[in-house]
C-alpha cells in the first residue's frame, strides 16, 4: 500500500497560499489564542472559496436508475427565489 509522504511545515506563515494577503493571517492571530495557530487554515476566506483537492480516498456514491426530483423542493417568494440563485451563481463560479 503506497501512502502519500508527510509533509511538516516550519512556521505557520509557511502553510498560507500566496494568495492569502498577511493582513488576514495577522487578525486571524491576534483573534485565535496560540494553541488554535495551528488551526487557521480552516478560517482562510481564500481557502474557503476553493475546493480542496482531490485525493486517492474521494468518494463518489453511484445511485444507478435513480435521479433526483423536478421542481422546487419548497415554496419560495420572488425575493428568496432570487437571493437563492444568486448563491447558487457565486457557489457554481468558485468551482
Amino acid at each position: 500500500m503506497d501512502l502519500p509522504p508527510l509533509s511538516f511545515h516550519a512556521s505557520l506563515e509557511e502553510k498560507w497560499d500566496e494568495e492569502e494577503e498577511p493582513d488576514e493571517i495577522e487578525t486571524l492571530m491576534k483573534v485565535f489564542p496560540s494553541v488554535y495557530h495551528q488551526y487557521l487554515d480552516d478560517f482562510s476566506k481564500v481557502k474557503a472559496e476553493k475546493l480542496p483537492p482531490h485525493h486517492t480516498c474521494d468518494n463518489h456514491i453511484k445511485l444507478e436508475g435513480l435521479s433526483p426530483p423536478v421542481g422546487a423542493i419548497y415554496c419560495l417568494s420572488n425575493n428568496e427565489s432570487e437571493k437563492l440563485q444568486e448563491y447558487i451563481s457565486k457557489d457554481v463560479n468558485k468551482g
